[in-house]
């Protein structure tokens, strides 16, 4: 057996015992939680060559969700679970990408009268107006629970906390992994550990409790 099916396998074993509990108990969401982790480190989540961060992660956030809120739609006989998380992600992804065309097209149209300059039409695509109902609810929530959400840190680095990484990491001001690393002086394995573990929790409970997703 490959690499591949043995992970394939080890994951929708971990689903199929996901399914077998009810929504909102403790065993569901720490198995979720499990499969999760194991999603994000095996490295086959696919990582939208040619879409901007902001764009990518804003992506992957509403699949995430997505992926929680209908796990019980799952079928191992259909196709390995990466496979559906995928599907889902690149469908996402085309959306975005066809939005962002449009944008363009709309914004090279309206300067054909104007003087033609270097600037990429993208560079200026508006941000206040796109975000979603269900991404502005979520970063008002992250300022709400302030507290809460900070008291949850990195050992020995209060200021990197569960409050900061989450603003960090959801549009419209995304950023990688590498660039936190970089800003906070830390390994990107431990602020990817850490928000793994601690903040993307309780981002998903958020989402239980406000209804997008039934875990």
């Amino acid at each position: 057996m490959t690499y591949s099916e043995d992970l394939y396998q080890k994951l929708n074993q971990l689903v199929a015992e996901i399914q077998q509990h009810p929504s909102g108990s403790l065993k569901r969401q720490r198995l979720l939680n499990q499969l999760i982790y194991q999603m994000q480190q095996s490295g086959k989540i696919w990582l939208g060559a040619g879409i901007p961060p902001q764009y990518y992660e804003d992506a992957l956030q509403q699949t995430w969700l997505w992926f929680c809120k209908n796990l019980y739609k799952y079928d191992a006989s259909q196709a390995n679970v990466l496979t559906w998380f995928n599907a889902y992600l690149k469908f996402r992804l085309l959306d975005i990408r066809q939005e962002i065309a449009k944008e363009k097209k709309t914004r090279v149209t309206k300067s054909k009268d104007e003087e033609s300059n270097s600037i990429d039409p993208i560079d200026n695509l508006p941000a206040a107006d796109k975000v979603p109902p269900i991404l502005e609810e979520t970063l008002q929530w992250i300022e709400t629970q302030g507290s809460e959400l900070s008291s949850l840190h990195v050992r020995s680095s209060p200021h990197i906390n569960c409050q900061v990484l989450l603003k960090h990491k959801l549009p419209p001001n995304a950023k990688t992994w590498r660039e936190l690393a970089e800003k906070f002086g830390k390994r990107e394995s431990t602020l990817n550990h850490f928000y793994n573990h601690k903040c993307l929790p309780c981002l998903l409970a958020f989402g239980k409790a406000q209804g997008y997703i039934d875990t």
